[in-house]
């Protein structure tokens, strides 16, 4: 049996592991009742049960499922490499229904009463403690299930409250920027870092970041977090750049922060105060966020790139008019939408359309980066079809960005500014 301490150790050494960008999910395994057990049957009894349930649950999972003991009534399984909720939802009913089988305890038997609690990763947080906590409290939501079974949900917050709080976390500085590698296929050196924004907060814990860009673009914050991650990006992008001159990052760049007045001349006065030369900067937008605004966009990206900032197609492929503009826009790199790079296991016309996309962007003069680069077959192809760069799990996941720093000073032996 596992103390907290050992089981959150474990849960973050096979989450270190876990190599895909799919969803794991925690589920805390409860025994109710167990207490009765014991005074009924005795110690013995109510222990052989424990030692059967755990096997029980052990057989009904998948070979890499890991299922752990934490506690006399508790058993914790970590589900990694999900198709989603319906995959954990069924997971948990199959441990359910394994478990309703009765126990013999000498002239009786004992008929176990299971709820099982389940917390997603990354979707309802990710660290160990944080996933049990909250697997912990879908058991109570469980014993009031017909299933027996429930998800973690967050307690409803009003937008409002949402809005409020993103504001002052703008701020405040309290969001953290972290950095995602995207790696040369000719060398296998780094040679861009994306940069992401992530908030969470005192309350409502890791908040995905699809919801609070969403609530920033609906009440009109969505500029004022874009040049959050500008300046803090700009500032780790120097600290990088004293071990690796060549070194870049990039940004995602939505075409209504875009479009706001003062928004390029900000970016250019930036640039100058954390002394970044546009070359090392590189800006994302989403195709079809660029076929919404062309001609405004065209020309706003063009004055960027005059600059000497890198401008790069975000997605590509998920567009509508992707070969009839893709000739009139300022750009320098495609980014292959990583639904492409998915399909292309074990599917010939999925890496011949891949290798179009790749020879249609040299034709061009562009490079190409490949999204959501999960297995070594898919790199390994990738750079037998001429793909300049990579990115994904595979290549490495996004790590809080004074992390990436530390460790690219370490490895250079490059010491840290000292402050007074």
């Amino acid at each position: 049996m596992l103390n907290r301490a050992q089981a959150f150790e474990e849960i973050a050494r096979l989450r270190a592991q876990a190599c895909g960008e799919l969803p794991a999910a925690v589920l805390l395994v409860r025994v109710q009742r167990m207490r009765d057990v014991e005074l009924s049957f005795g110690y013995d009894v109510a222990d052989a049960l424990a030692a059967h349930l755990e096997r029980t649950v052990a057989e009904a999972l998948r070979p890499g499922d890991t299922c752990l003991r934490v506690g006399e009534s508790d058993l914790l399984v970590l589900l990694p490499a999900l198709r989603g909720r319906a995959h954990a939802a069924l997971a948990a009913t199959k441990i359910v229904r394994a478990l309703q089988v009765p126990f013999p305890a000498g002239d009786g038997d004992v008929h176990p009463l299971v709820v099982v609690g389940i917390a997603m990763c990354p979707e309802d947080g990710e660290s160990p403690e944080q996933l049990c906590r909250r697997a912990d409290r879908a058991c109570d939501e469980a014993q009031r299930s017909i299933e027996r079974i429930a998800f973690w949900s967050a307690p409803a917050v009003p937008l409002e409250a949402i809005q409020t709080a993103l504001r002052g976390a703008i701020a405040e500085n309290q969001l953290q920027l972290h950095l995602q590698p995207l790696t040369c296929l000719a060398d296998g050196r780094i040679a861009c870092y994306e940069a992401l924004s992530r908030w969470t907060h005192p309350e409502l814990g890791a908040v995905p970041p699809a919801l609070f860009v969403d609530v920033a673009e609906r009440s009109g914050q969505i500029g004022d977090l874009t040049r959050w991650t500008l300046n803090v990006g700009l500032r780790h992008l120097a600290e990088l750049r004293q071990v690796d001159p060549g070194i870049r990052v990039a940004i995602n760049l939505s075409v209504e922060v875009l479009q706001l007045p003062g928004f390029v001349d900000q970016v250019f006065d930036l640039m100058r105060l954390w002394n970044v030369p546009g070359t090392a900067l590189e800006l994302e937008v989403t195709e079809s966020a660029l076929m919404r605004d062309m001609a405004q966009c065209e020309q706003l990206l063009a004055t960027l790139r005059a600059g000497g900032v890198r401008i790069s197609i975000d997605d590509f492929g998920t567009g509508y008019s992707s070969l009839a503009y893709l000739h009139r826009l300022p750009v320098d790199t495609l980014k292959i939408d990583r639904s492409f790079i998915r399909d292309m296991e074990g599917e010939e016309r999925a890496q011949r359309l891949v290798g179009t996309m790749i020879d249609l962007a040299h034709d061009l003069g562009l490079s190409v980066v490949a999204e959501g680069v999960e297995q070594p077959a898919a790199l390994a192809r990738l750079a037998e079809l001429g793909c300049d760069f990579a990115q994904g799990f595979l290549i490495g996941r996004p790590a809080p960005a004074e992390m990436i720093v530390a460790g690219a000073r370490a490895a250079s032996g490059v010491e840290p500014p000292h402050t007074a």
